[in-house]
C-alpha cells in the first residue's frame, strides 16, 4: 500500500500565488513537496541533480522557455517517474497532446484538494503495476530471445505484435519495423518449385482454429532478397475461457538440408528449367517436347499434351498472317519471329513473342519444329498502364485550378492546361507553339527570359519565381495582373523542358490589403480595452484610498493603503500600454517614474523621490511589468510602514542600470534600517515572501543590502 508520507512530489508551477496554494494543500495532505517555477529548474533538479522524486505535478503553460509537455518528455527520456499535469485548459487536442508522453494522470486546476489527492494515488498505484508489468514483461523477453527457432507472434486479425532475433534474421525485418503489419507482408513464403505463393499458416490457424504444419518444399523470402528453406509449424494462442487471441508462429531455417537434396535434382532439370516455353514438334506438328515454362504459361501438363497436335492444343493468332502463311515462311526461310495471341488450357489470352524455327537432322532434311515463346502478356500490361498512366497525368493537368504551362528549350510553348486558358484568355490550340513571351507584359520580357536562362544553368530541379520583384502576367485582351509563379525543369533526351505552375494573386492581393485594415482595427480595440480596464481599476483605486482615509485603525488603514498600491501599479501599466505603439509592451523609462511618484503620493507621510534611471530607451512586456510593478509597490509600502518612524527627512530613491545583458533595479531608503532576522526567506510578513516568489516567476535575483543604507538589488535578464 502507498504511504502518503513517503512520497516527495516536485511541483512545477510558474504561477506564484497559485503555486504557494497548491504547496500549502500538498503539505497538509501529507506529502513533501519541491516547487520550481520553469522547466529549466525541474530538469537540473530531476536529471542533473538526480534528486529522489516520486512524482512530478507539472504544469503545461510555464511562460517563457520550455513548456510543461516539453519538460515532461525531456525527464522521461532520461528517467521513469509518473508525470501528472496541471492545466486550467479542458480542450481535447491539448488533454489528448499529454496523453502521447504519458497517462498518469490530467487534473484541471481548482478541481480541489480531494481530486487532486485521488489523482496522485492513482498515479502512483499504477506505477507500481507498471514497474510490476515491466519486470514480468522483460523475463518473457529473455525467455523468447533465448530460443534458437524464429518465433513471430500475432493478434487475432494477422497483424504482429512480436518477433525474436531469430525470426528478425531470417524475415529481414526488424521488430520494430514489422510490429503492426499483416503477416503476410513480412513472412512471405512461396513453394520452392512453382514460385507461387503458399497459403500462410497464420491464416490457416485463424479460420481452422487447430495446430497446423508448413507445406514441404516452403521456402521463406526475406526482406533483403534471401531465401530460406523452413519448416514447422502454426498454434492458436487462447485466453482463459479457450478463445483464439492469436497465433505463435514456430520456424527454422532447413536451407543447409534442403540444398544437399535440390543440387541432385538441379542437374537432372536444368536444361527443363528455362523462363521460355520450349515446344518441339515433328514435321506433322506432333507434340514430342514441352517443357516446365510451357505448363506454366499453357497451363497444359506435358503428359497431357504429348502426340497430340500443336494447332489443335495451342488456338494461335498470328495478327497480321495466317498459319498457313506462316508454316510456309518458315518452311521457306528457316524461321519466323513475331508477336502472336495464344489461348492457354483455362481459355485465358497469353500474349506470346515466338521464335519459331525449322529443325533439321544432320542430312538438313527437315524432320520438325521448335516454337520458343516468352509471355509478354506483363509487358504488354505495363505498357497499356503507362498509357492509362499518361490519360490521367492528362485529366490532372488539365483539371488543375493553376495555370500550367510547358515550354522546349526554345521558349515555345509545348502545353497549356484549361487553367491557362482562363487566366490568360487564350485556347491552348492557338497558343501551342508560341513563344512564351507573348504572356508576359513587355517590361517584364528581358527580366523573364534572362530568369529561365540562369535557372537552366544551374541545375536545380525547382524554384519558386518572383523572389527578385513582382512578376505579371498579360492577357489575351491586354489586361496585366499580379502572378505567384514556381518554375521546374526536366532533360528528355537531352534537351531541357521547362514547366511553370502560375497563379492569380489578384483576389488574394485585395484580401491582403482587407486583413491590414482589420489588423488596424484590432489595434484600436486593443488599446480602448486598456484605457477601459485602467478606468475600472482607477475607481477600485479610489474606493480603497477613501476607505483607508475613513479608518481610524492604523493597521486596517495601512491594509487598505497596501491593496490600493497593487491596484495603482496596474493602472499605470495599463495607462502605458493605452498610450504605447506596440501591442503588449511599455518603455522601462515611462513606466517607473511614473509608478515611483504614484504610489508615494498614496501615503500620507511626505517622503522625498529621488530617481537614476538609465537613458536607454528599453521595452519590457506586461507581464513583466506588472510583476516588477507589484514588487516596487511592496517595497515602497515596506518603507513608509516600518523605515521613518519618527524621521522627518524621510527619503527613497530608485536607480536602474545596466551592465552587459543585464539589468539591475536599486531601491533605497533612509531609515532606521533592516534587522538581521530579516530574510526573503525568514519574514513575518507576506509582503517580503510576495517580494521571493514574484522575483523567482520572472527569473531574476533579489539581495538585501543593510550598510551603509538598507537597500533592495533586483537582478534581471532582458
Amino acid at each position: 500500500m502507498t504511504l502518503v508520507a513517503d512520497k516527495s512530489i516536485l511541483l512545477v508551477e510558474d504561477e506564484a500565488l497559485l503555486a504557494m496554494f497548491e504547496k500549502n494543500q500538498l503539505e497538509q495532505g501529507g506529502y513533501l513537496v519541491t516547487h520550481v517555477t520553469n522547466g529549466e529548474n525541474a530538469i537540473q533538479l530531476v536529471i542533473r541533480e538526480e534528486k529522489p522524486f516520486d512524482l512530478i505535478l507539472m504544469d503545461i503553460d510555464l511562460g517563457r522557455g520550455l513548456d510543461g509537455t516539453q519538460t515532461a518528455t525531456e525527464i522521461l527520456n532520461h528517467r521513469e517517474i509518473p508525470v501528472v499535469f496541471l492545466s486550467s485548459h479542458t480542450e481535447r487536442d491539448i488533454v489528448k497532446k499529454t496523453e502521447t508522453i504519458t497517462s498518469y494522470g490530467y487534473v484541471v486546476k481548482n478541481s480541489g484538494f480531494t481530486v487532486l489527492d485521488a489523482s496522485i494515488k492513482m498515479a502512483f498505484k499504477l506505477f507500481e503495476a507498471n514497474e510490476l508489468t515491466k519486470s514480468k514483461k522483460e523475463h518473457l523477453e529473455t525467455v523468447l530471445h533465448s530460443i534458437g527457432d524464429g518465433v513471430i507472434a500475432t493478434d487475432s486479425d494477422g497483424k504482429i505484435i512480436r518477433m525474436n532475433p531469430i525470426a528478425e534474421k531470417l524475415t529481414g525485418w526488424t521488430h520494430d519495423d514489422a510490429v503492426g503489419l499483416e503477416i503476410n507482408r513480412v513472412f512471405r513464403i512461396v513453394n520452392v518449385k512453382t514460385r507461387a505463393l503458399v497459403e500462410n499458416p497464420v491464416d490457416k490457424v485463424l479460420r481452422t482454429n487447430s495446430i497446423v504444419g508448413l507445406a514441404n518444399h516452403t521456402v521463406l523470402l526475406s526482406k533483403d532478397g534471401s531465401e530460406y528453406q523452413i519448416s514447422d509449424s502454426g498454434s492458436p494462442i487462447k485466453d482463459l475461457n479457450g478463445d483464439t487471441r492469436g497465433v505463435v508462429l514456430v520456424f527454422r531455417d532447413i536451407t543447409a538440408e534442403y540444398n544437399v537434396q535440390s543440387h541432385i535434382a538441379k542437374q537432372a532439370n536444368m536444361l527443363n528449367n528455362v523462363l521460355d516455353a520450349v515446344i518441339g514438334t515433328d514435321f506433322n506438328h506432333r507434340i514430342n517436347y514441352w517443357n516446365k515454362a510451357a505448363e506454366k504459361i499453357y497451363l497444359w501438363k506435358a503428359e497431357e499434351v504429348m502426340g497430340k497436335s500443336v494447332l489443335d492444343v495451342l488456338h494461335t493468332d498470328y495478327l497480321s498472317l495466317t498459319a498457313d502463311h506462316v508454316i510456309e515462311k518458315v518452311n521457306l526461310e528457316g524461321s519466323f519471329i513475331g508477336e502472336v495471341v495464344q489461348f492457354a488450357k483455362d481459355g485465358n489470352i497469353r500474349n506470346i513473342e515466338i521464335n519459331q524455327v525449322l529443325l533439321n537432322d544432320e542430312s538438313d532434311l527437315p524432320i520438325g519444329y521448335i516454337a520458343v515463346g516468352r509471355d509478354i502478356s506483363e509487358r504488354l500490361n505495363a505498357m497499356n498502364h503507362i498509357r492509362e498512366s499518361e490519360a490521367k497525368l492528362t485529366q490532372i493537368i488539365e483539371s488543375a485550378m493553376d495555370a500550367i504551362i510547358s515550354i522546349d528549350q526554345s521558349k515555345k510553348i509545348i502545353l497549356f492546361n484549361g487553367a491557362a486558358e482562363k487566366m490568360f484568355g487564350y485556347q491552348a490550340s492557338e497558343i501551342i507553339g508560341q513563344p512564351l513571351d507573348g504572356l508576359v507584359p513587355l517590361g517584364f520580357r528581358n527580366q523573364h527570359e534572362s530568369h529561365i536562362d540562369s535557372f537552366s544553368k544551374t541545375g536545380v530541379s525547382r524554384r519558386a519565381m518572383g523572389a527578385l520583384g513582382e512578376i505579371r502576367g498579360l492577357r489575351s485582351n491586354g489586361e496585366e495582373f499580379p502572378i505567384e509563379a514556381s518554375i521546374s525543369q526536366i532533360s528528355v533526351k537531352g534537351e531541357k523542358l521547362f514547366t511553370v505552375i502560375l497563379r492569380d494573386v489578384s483576389v488574394r492581393n485585395l484580401s491582403e490589403s482587407k486583413i491590414q485594415k482589420l489588423l488596424h482595427e484590432k489595434e484600436n480595440i486593443l488599446k480602448e480595452i486598456h484605457h477601459r480596464v485602467k478606468n475600472n481599476m482607477s475607481s477600485i483605486f479610489t474606493l480603497l484610498t477613501l476607505q483607508a482615509r475613513a479608518q481610524s485603525e492604523s493597521n486596517v488603514q495601512t491594509i487598505l493603503y497596501e491593496a490600493a498600491g497593487r491596484i495603482k501599479s496596474m493602472i499605470v501599466l495599463y495607462d502605458k500600454l493605452y498610450h504605447s505603439e506596440t501591442d503588449n509592451s511599455v518603455s522601462l523609462q515611462d513606466y517607473f517614474p511614473a509608478i515611483f511618484t504614484e504610489i508615494v503620493n498614496i501615503f500620507p507621510k511626505v517622503v522625498e523621490v529621488k530617481m537614476d534611471i538609465l537613458e536607454e530607451p528599453i521595452e519590457l512586456n506586461a507581464k513583466l511589468l506588472s510583476s516588477l510593478g507589484i514588487i516596487l509597490n511592496e517595497l515602497i509600502t515596506n518603507s513608509m510602514k516600518h523605515a521613518f518612524g519618527e524621521i522627518t527627512n524621510a527619503e527613497i530613491g530608485l536607480r536602474i542600470f545596466r551592465e552587459g545583458k543585464k539589468i539591475f533595479l536599486e531601491y533605497s531608503d533612509n531609515g532606521v534600517g533592516i534587522p538581521e532576522s530579516i530574510s526573503f526567506d525568514h519574514s513575518p510578513g507576506f509582503g517580503l515572501q510576495l517580494i521571493g516568489m514574484l522575483v523567482d516567476q520572472i527569473e531574476g535575483k533579489i539581495s538585501i543590502v543593510r550598510n551603509p543604507m538598507s537597500k533592495f538589488l533586483l537582478e534581471l535578464s532582458v
